[in-house]
């Protein structure tokens, strides 16, 4: 830039002669200093949603999670192992997850309950941080053991049965009584050679002979017909049904009434949320219960009978509140070994979650630790691909806010436009005078450029500067907001340098920008143009 191309281009934008240029060059700098402060707010709230929904998921969810296929994830202890392992696992505990239905008295809550390791889980979980209300004291009962998994007819099958079908076959005949259905005549058996033969009871005509001696001895009973029936019935004095009030009072009478402060029982501890205690109306000590409708399926022995909803009390033992309000009024935390027990699969969970030190590493270390559990029924999931909809959504809502407020900046960069435009117009003989003086094309654009950046660099200082005032404002009185629209109670900011920067670089680049028209325009001006009006 030559030497005198600053210095007139600040002089031409400070116009005495025409009050009218300087009106136009404030009313630029005010439209862009506005733009400037309302992206800059805009890209706080947004950046503070982020922040805010991610600390809030990594509260309750782990950095890493490892899965198993199936529901026999047995080894997760020595997955544990192998994890710790690992330099960047600051702590690995196992889990277990499941809807359930939460009740104390008439009231009654669909809930996730989930089941954790009270000595593993504070290494990887924010819950100890988060409890409004009680402790975790009394989440494990003393003695506590892991549940053994429930027998079934592949247990009950020895070795030397399994590859002998005609003992398996004899044991159950003999289990039942001798007359079971498939029972194997050893002589048979020989005789062909060891293959299973199915001994029928008789011959087909023996076993006939004896259905018949059957149905001879079958005693004779007399069946009154319709009309007897009615006339007995008749002759009875019936005693008359009770009445509802009655009903009620015997019930009441028969029902054990429990003292207050005489429920001491020992019973498993159990965490709620903050909002879910509200709702049921729960407090520090009550007694609660867990239905599992859904629990209790064996999917690996298809069995004929519907499973039977399994319920359980806990004593609440605290009150957490993790600030996310589907995760303060949907979710529990019971002991690990109680949520087992509700699943019928013996000492399995259904993954291990980890905390790293830093959780940018997270898909490098879910990438490694899958590599060493060999792949195949492990698979390992992020935080980010864990939560991707919803950081994902939140990451498109930013950007499409930023440009939808960045028009502010495109409509006062027109001011601009129209300010240099107005500075050409009055100019022209200036302009004509200095190229008839050598001055060169190049000079008379960085001149009006100079002039374009000014505008964009003061309004742009002041737009920060308003901004920053907006967010602190924002950031101190903390806006309230409705916990069941935005999930969560209050407006988020977060200022960062990266946020002044960002809007820094896209005020100025568009100032800059607009000033490229009008500034070549008057550099291809030519010098008889701009004398020849006089």
């Amino acid at each position: 830039m030559t030497g005198y191309a600053l210095d007139v281009g600040l002089r031409y934008l400070r116009s005495k002669k025409r009050a009218s240029i300087s009106v136009i060059s404030i009313i630029a700098i005010s439209g862009v200093a506005l733009g400037v402060a309302a992206l800059l707010s805009v890209m706080s709230i947004t950046s503070g949603f982020q922040r805010e929904f991610r600390d809030k998921v990594l509260g309750v969810n782990a950095h890493v999670l490892v899965l198993k296929y199936g529901l026999n994830f047995d080894e997760y202890r020595d997955v544990i192992k192998r994890a710790e392992k690992i330099p960047e696992v600051a702590g690995a505990a196992p889990f277990i997850i499941n809807e359930m239905m939460l009740a104390k008295g008439d009231r009654l809550s669909g809930v996730l309950v989930k089941g954790v390791d009270p000595v593993l889980m504070p290494k990887v979980l924010d819950l100890p941080g988060q409890l409004v209300q009680g402790s975790l004291t009394g989440l494990r009962l003393p003695g506590a053991a892991p549940p053994t998994r429930p027998e079934n007819l592949e247990h009950q099958v020895t070795k030397d049965e399994d590859a002998d079908l005609d003992a398996y076959l004899a044991k159950l005949a003999a289990a039942d009584g001798g007359t079971h259905a498939l029972a194997v005549a050893p002589e048979a058996a020989a005789a062909d050679g060891g293959v299973a033969v199915a001994a029928v009871a008789t011959a087909t005509g023996a076993d006939a002979g004896t259905r018949k001696s059957a149905e001879r001895a079958l005693p004779q009973v007399a069946v009154p017909t319709p009309e007897a029936m009615e006339a007995a019935l008749a002759a009875q004095e019936l005693a008359a049904l009770p009445s509802d009030e009655a009903e009620a009072h015997l019930i009441d009478d028969t029902t054990p009434k429990i003292p207050e402060g005489a429920d001491d029982e020992v019973l498993p501890g159990i965490v709620v949320g903050v909002t879910l205690a509200q709702d049921l109306e729960v407090k520090v000590g009550d007694r609660v219960k867990i239905i599992s409708p859904l629990t209790g399926i064996d999917t690996t022995v298809v069995r004929a009978e519907a499973p039977i909803p399994k319920s359980r009390d806990f004593r609440v033992i605290g009150i957490f509140k993790a600030g996310f309000q589907e995760y303060d009024s949907k979710l529990a935390y019971v002991d690990l070994y109680e949520a087992q027990g509700f699943q019928d699969q013996g000492d399995t969970v259904v993954g291990v979650e980890m905390s790293l030190h830093d959780i940018d590493k997270a898909s490098a270390v879910a990438l490694r630790l899958e590599r060493e559990l060999g792949g195949g029924p492990f698979h390992t999931m992020d935080w980010k691909e864990l939560n991707h909809n919803l950081f994902t959504a939140l990451e498109v809502q930013k950007v499409m806010l930023s440009l939808v407020i960045a028009t502010i900046i495109f409509v006062a960069a027109f001011n601009v436009v129209a300010t240099l435009i107005m500075i050409v117009l009055e100019k022209r003989r200036e302009i004509a005078i200095l190229k008839a003086m050598g001055a060169k094309d190049s000079a008379i654009l960085q001149i009006f450029m100079v002039q374009g950046a000014a505008i964009g660099l003061v309004g742009t200082g002041i737009g920060l500067v308003i901004g920053g005032v907006v967010c602190g404002y924002l950031n101190y009185f903390r806006f309230p907001l409705d916990p069941k629209v935005y999930l969560i109670d209050h407006l988020p900011i977060r200022t960062s340098p990266s946020e002044f920067v960002a809007t820094l670089l896209i005020s100025f680049g568009i100032c800059v920008t607009a000033t490229l028209i009008p500034s070549f325009w008057a550099a291809r001006l030519l010098p008889a143009d701009g004398i020849r009006p006089q």
